[in-house]
């Protein structure tokens, strides 16, 4: 029976006896109890002393635990009196249940050992409260909330599965005919393209978006963040790092009305771009989107947030955080060292967000300047690996590359007037391709995917007012012709 003084934490002495009363009789259930428990979660000194003993047997001797192996150890450790001798053990043995009743007594040792850190940490956050100086409240709430829930989170055990027996549920469901048969696994992008390489936006998974200034990532994020919201028929959350909610509304509007966005900012319209916008912000508001732009903000804020909003939408389907490189850091820097140890903090953190919310999160990078030194500007998973972990972390990479932007640059270099060379260069690709004159070819690389191929697909960037579509398969293939990458 579990004891409940005021002035004490909770055990269960009685459970922690039949578990290592157990262990010292059955070899099965000594594999049991270790690997089910860590020592700490044993109230008493005299049972942690005993289960250290066991876990030196298993990892040092690599040993059989019973009784007489468990004296001996004890003796190396000097321990046994304290332990109150091999009385104490045999006083264990008898103790012990058998292996179809082990289980709840484990469970019964864990959840009193759970109880106990959950209420040390309530008494600490009360301590810490009274006696010390809170500068930043918010950050307190926030480290408080997060130390709970690790205080929490060793309850969830999971255990080995046989391969077998989910090869038999595969069997079943690859046998079954059903009418999800063909359709995405994932979340839809919004782009067939992409879909039919990635089969969407997988739950539990980290996807990185990279490119240089001035790619479209942002960009390429709203329109994603619309179409799987309004297709996927999901919430979508975003992190709003550099720009600010109304800018981002009106990039929103401007991508959904076709009216340029310049327009829309002083608010110059014509009757029809009005209509168009009106029209547009009617489309928005049916939108589950989210969007949270507080400036500084650190991991433990967005992890916090996306499980409030988790919680009060509850078909909450996508997180896009925009961008990694100027998420708040939890230490002051003083080194390139470490600010990527930093990044790969961070990189931990938002990959372990998606598998606890069991939704894709799309993370937005921002290359560094490596990439302008070289002849060939198309980003390279090496481009990554400068950001700390992203790249091994990612489950899918999409680096964006526009070449034209490159031209932009060149001629502004040379002295061209960019506005005529662009117009040429425009004019030779309608000319050659029919692209629109008002777009930019945007090359979305898919680098990484951990669940298909990776391959390069094109799509039109209406750069005023922000929309990135899929262009018909035959442009695609007269730009590659005419104007793709060597």
């Amino acid at each position: 029976m579990a004891k409940k003084v005021a002035s004490e934490l909770p055990y269960n002495i009685d459970a922690e006896k039949a578990v290592i009363g157990s262990a010292l009789i059955n070899k099965e259930a000594a594999n049991y109890v270790t690997t089910s428990l860590v020592e700490e979660d044993f109230y008493s000194g005299k049972n942690r002393l005993i289960f250290r003993a066991m876990i030196n047997i298993l990892n040092n001797k690599h040993g059989v635990v019973d009784s007489i192996t468990v004296t001996d150890e004890l003796i190396n450790m000097k321990e046994l009196e304290n332990i109150g001798g091999v009385p104490y053990l045999k006083e264990c043995s008898d103790s012990m249940v058998s292996l179809g009743a082990l289980e709840f007594y484990i469970k019964a040792v864990l959840d009193q050992s759970v109880l106990r850190s959950m209420l040390t940490c309530i008494r600490t956050i009360d301590d810490e409260y009274r006696t010390q100086d809170i500068e930043n409240i918010n950050d307190f709430i926030i480290e408080s909330e997060s130390n709970f829930r690790d205080s929490i989170a060793r309850r969830k055990v999971s255990d080995f599965e046989a391969v077998s027996d989910m090869a038999g549920r595969m069997r079943e469901k690859m046998n079954r005919p059903s009418e999800e048969d063909g359709k995405l696994v994932g979340i839809t992008t919004g782009y067939g393209s992409l879909d039919d390489i990635t089969q969407g936006l997988q739950r539990s998974t980290m996807t990185v978006i990279g490119g240089r200034p001035g790619m479209g990532k942002t960009a390429f994020a709203l329109n994603l963040a619309y179409r799987v919201a309004t297709r996927g028929k999901v919430a979508v959350g975003i992190f709003s790092l550099e720009m600010d909610k109304e800018k981002l509304l009106q990039r929103l509007i401007a991508m959904e009305s076709s009216v340029a966005l310049g327009n829309i900012f002083v608010n110059k319209l014509t009757d029809n771009e009005r209509l168009n916008v009106t029209n547009a912000i009617n489309s928005i508001s049916e939108a589950s989107i989210y969007i949270d732009d507080t400036r500084g903000i650190t991991l433990n804020d967005i992890m916090a947030k996306s499980r409030k909003l988790a919680t009060t939408r509850p078909d909450l389907g996508l997180i896009i955080v925009d961008h990694i490189g100027i998420i708040g850091s939890s230490s002051r820097m003083s080194s390139k060292d470490n600010r990527q140890d930093e990044v790969r903090k961070l990189s931990v953190g938002l990959r372990n967000l998606a598998g606890e919310l069991k939704i894709p999160i799309v993370v937005l990078c921002q290359l560094q300047r490596d990439v302008e030194r070289r002849d060939n500007k198309r980003p390279l998973l090496s481009d990554l690996r400068e950001s700390g972990a992203i790249e091994q972390d990612a489950d899918l990479v999409l680096f964006l590359y526009r070449d034209d932007y490159y031209q932009n640059v060149k001629n502004k270099k040379s002295g061209k007037d960019n506005n005529d060379s662009l117009t040429k260069m425009d004019m030779d690709r309608e000319k050659a391709t029919g692209l629109p004159g008002d777009a930019s070819y945007l090359e979305i690389n898919i680098a990484k995917n951990r669940n298909g191929a990776t391959k390069t697909k094109g799509f039109f960037f209406y750069k005023s007012f922000g929309r990135i579509e899929e262009p018909p398969p035959s442009w695609v293939e007269a730009y590659d012709e005419n104007f793709g990458a060597d």
